[in-house]
């Protein structure tokens, strides 16, 4: 078997780094992984403006998908990176192969992440905003209880999240919907409201591939095996 070209892009507050364990498995599977890094967050948190938004982090992917050179690759999101893949899937539909959502956000044409959380965990983030001079949201506690002690590190070094890339409406054409491969996981232990519904969603929808698995949100982290197990097997 060839191996495929995988992009892998990062969560809300995380780094590229969170990925390393699922990277090094897809790697020793014989795939070419590339993760990109997210302006303002991780080793590029030196770069942070309250201007960064979410056409930041597209492009950001974008960059990385034309200087690679990427043609027929495969392209995998978790939570906040759902609306980022997304984004770029609007933009490169004929490089893509497949789309894969790990607990992630999926919105429609003028949605911004915080349209999706729901006015009570809208409401908690933009307090938390507050408290950064509105320009930021600090990273939650609550996602890193279940992330084994080995791996707490890529928990314990987030950054704030810039608050445009939340409240940014994202602006698609439909040319994402040309990908007819999809793939949405959800995880089911300490399940949020957003994501369960979501997944509900695409659950009901035969064009779509769905799937559950016995974890918390931090999935790339709580259980890398399985997720690049997951990720191998829908796009082989």
């Amino acid at each position: 078997m060839a191996g495929r070209k995988i992009v892998l892009v990062q969560g809300a507050w995380g780094s590229s780094a969170s990925w390393t364990p699922v990277a090094d498995v897809l790697r020793g599977m014989g795939h070419q992984v590339f993760v990109p890094s997210l302006t303002g967050l991780g080793e590029r948190a030196h770069l942070f403006s309250g201007a960064i938004n979410l056409d930041t982090h597209i492009d950001d992917v974008c960059g990385l998908i034309e200087a690679e050179g990427l043609e027929e690759f495969d392209l995998v999101g978790h939570s906040y990176g759902g609306m980022v893949i997304t984004g770029v899937a609007d933009r490169f539909a004929a490089r893509i192969r497949t789309l894969t959502y790990l607990d992630a956000f999926l919105p429609e044409n003028g949605q911004s992440a915080l349209d999706l959380l729901g006015p009570e965990v809208a409401m908690a983030n933009l307090a938390m905003a507050g408290e950064l001079g509105g320009v930021a949201v600090p990273p939650p506690a609550r996602h890193a209880t279940r992330v084994p002690e080995h791996l707490r590190h890529y928990m314990t070094s987030r950054s704030p999240q810039p608050f445009a890339t939340m409240i940014q409406k994202i602006k698609l054409s439909g040319d994402y919907r040309k990908i007819t491969k999809r793939l949405y996981v959800s995880a089911n232990i300490e399940q949020s409201k957003i994501f369960s519904g979501i997944y509900a969603r695409v659950g009901a929808d035969p064009s779509w591939v769905s799937r559950e698995v016995p974890s918390g949100h931090m999935l790339q982290l709580e259980m890398p095996d399985e997720v690049a197990r997951i990720i191998h097997d829908f796009i082989v």
